[in-house]
């Protein structure tokens, strides 16, 4: 089973097409974008290099690899999506994360930097998990 980010729910190791180069082993670094660390994140990979300069590789949705990834029935049972920035992603919040019902569309995710504008209609709340056992099954990314 592919690793599942615990933040962001995406099983997506490759980093975009355009993502500055950096030392995945030096600990620290801090993604200016997504706040993404070099402490957690040991198991990306740079992006291969088969695109012209005049394609448009600012956009993950684009990509028809990651397309043809949310299009499977496993993938899609975790509910994913394309994020335009780090591609696959699980379009359910944690279960621990706070309403947003009274968010506004500038206000900024103090964990990952997203923006409520640019997800509004787009991310979930996830199930309650208040009553599961212990070990039970995450209706989400069906692992415990």
């Amino acid at each position: 089973m592919a690793e599942v980010c615990p933040v962001v729910g995406t099983t997506n190791t490759v980093l975009p097409p355009q993502h500055p180069s950096f030392d995945a082993d030096q600990p620290g670094l801090v993604c200016p974008l997504t706040k993404a660390t070099t402490d957690h994140h040991h198991n990306l990979h740079k992006h291969p290099g088969i695109f012209d300069n005049s394609s448009d590789l600012s956009n993950a949705g684009a990509c028809p690899a990651l397309s043809k990834i949310v299009s499977r029935p496993e993938q899609q049972k975790m509910d994913e999506a394309i994020c335009p920035v780090v591609g696959t992603v699980s379009s359910v919040l944690p279960p621990d994360h706070p309403s947003t019902a009274d968010a506004k569309d500038g206000d900024v995710c103090p964990v990952t930097n997203a923006t409520l504008g640019h997800h509004k209609g787009k991310v979930h709340v996830h199930p309650s998990v208040e009553n599961a056992p212990k070990g039970a099954i995450c209706p989400v990314v069906g692992h415990a």
